[in-house]
């Protein structure tokens, strides 16, 4: 088959329209001799039913009829949609420029004149049938092509999408390639910091064992000579537990700032912190008094209230808190004042409270900002020995309960410094 065929239109139907039967009985034997199909009308307004049903290739439309005359018919033709492109020719017996450009105007394509003439009337007919099946032909292939063209942009489009899809996963291909070289170093550098992490702790642990044990037995036996003089008997004009008392005293200061020293390095540093448990309050109290010295411990007064003696905490890291908290309330007041340590409970919320209350020249406003960052030190810090890694320690611990510390004025001098450690977590 021709790629042309199926553009073929149809056998043409022409629609005559006279209100003279004897020149429709004419056109009739005329056009159907040449394969015509012909469908008649008698005046307009029977023209415009005909033409919208039998929806003609051309109209023959006579001029001068009863009623709706031709231009009339022509111009209501031309506003309906389905009908504004079928080509009209008016047939008339009038000849003056006048009334052809009416015509033209009304939407006519050409004239026929009366008397009708056969070969005149097949000549303009087969012309403008030929002319309205070419633009019909070029509507159509004009629609396909502008289909073709949306399809191939539409595949056009698609294309692109594809290759940005393609381009977009090399850019993801490489960068995954990419973070897997990156996290393959990393997963190195990470088991490389966790071996020096674990040998680092290894030697912490060493030096703890090596260094604090024969400092307690020092401590110790420093102690035990100084009762054993003091058992003896008068010490006379030299007492030689002076010297004891003072190497006592260093001993315990050096024995204070190891346990800081360490514990900032192997628990609190390292993030290696024991579980919070179960901890009998009485018990971890005495412990804490047990770290002050004798001197210290003199000055001591504790205030506790009855109530549940279990306690959760992390017993190791809090004693060293609140005996840094204690050493230096008692550091920082006069030498013939005491230190009261307040142990309580509170139910909203339920937590555990310590207050240290002091009679020193309290914490200047300059100071509290910084009074837990590592390194701070109080004003009058020359005549203290130490390394300013106290305060720092009690910060790290509370913050690893999730407790809270807050420093509070103590009338009519001194401060208070209170700590709350939440209860009822689970452990």
């Amino acid at each position: 088959m021709h790629p042309d065929a199926a553009l073929e239109p149809p056998p043409t139907t022409i629609l005559a329209v006279d209100d003279e039967p004897a020149n429709l009985s004419l056109l009739i034997k005329w056009l159907e001799d040449r394969g015509h199909k012909v469908v008649v009308a008698l005046d307009g307004e029977e023209a415009l039913s005909r033409a919208e049903f039998a929806q003609p290739d051309l109209i023959l439309l006579d001029v001068q009829m009863p009623r709706l005359n031709g231009f009339d018919t022509c111009r209501r033709l031309k506003a309906d949609p389905r009908l504004r492109d079928v080509p009209v020719i008016f047939m008339t017996a009038l000849t003056n420029i006048r009334d052809k450009l009416a015509g033209f105007d009304a939407g006519a394509v050409d004239f026929i004149t009366k008397p009708l003439d056969a070969a005149e009337v097949i000549a303009r007919i087969e012309t403008h049938i030929a002319l309205y099946t070419l633009r019909r032909q070029l509507v159509l292939r004009n629609t396909r092509l502008s289909e073709e063209i949306a399809v191939r942009e539409q595949a056009q489009a698609a294309l692109e999408r594809s290759n940005k899809e393609l381009e977009q996963l090399a850019i993801e291909r490489a960068v995954r390639v990419r973070a897997e070289g990156e996290s393959a170093g990393l997963r190195r550098l990470l088991e490389e910091r966790d071996q020096m992490l674990f040998e680092r702790e290894e030697m912490l642990r060493l030096l703890a064992h090596e260094v604090r044990q024969p400092l307690n037995n020092a401590s110790a036996a420093l102690e035990m000579a100084s009762s054993a003089i003091t058992a003896s008997g008068s010490p006379g004009p030299r007492d030689p537990r002076k010297p004891l008392v003072r190497a006592q005293q260093v001993l315990d200061h050096v024995i204070g700032t190891l346990n800081n020293a360490l514990a900032a390095a192997t628990m609190l540093t390292s993030g290696n912190t024991e579980a919070i448990r179960d901890t009998e309050l009485d018990t971890f109290i005495q412990l804490v008094v047990h770290d002050l010295t004798p001197d210290d411990r003199e000055r001591l007064v504790i205030e506790s209230t009855p109530g549940n003696r279990t306690v959760q905490l992390q017993p190791v890291l809090m004693r060293l808190a609140l005996c840094n908290l204690l050493v230096n309330a008692l550091a920082y007041s006069p030498r013939a004042s005491v230190v009261r340590l307040v142990v309580a409970e509170t139910e909203e919320p339920l937590a555990l409270t310590f207050e240290v209350i002091d009679e020193g020249e309290g914490i200047p406003n300059e100071l509290r900002p910084t009074l837990f960052d590592k390194g701070t030190r109080g004003r009058n810090a020359s005549n203290k020995a130490g390394a300013g890694l106290g305060m720092y320690i009690v910060r790290r611990v509370i913050d690893l309960h999730d407790g809270r510390i807050d420093i509070l004025g103590n009338k009519p001098k001194g401060s208070i410094i209170r700590v709350s450690i939440p209860q009822g977590v689970g452990v």
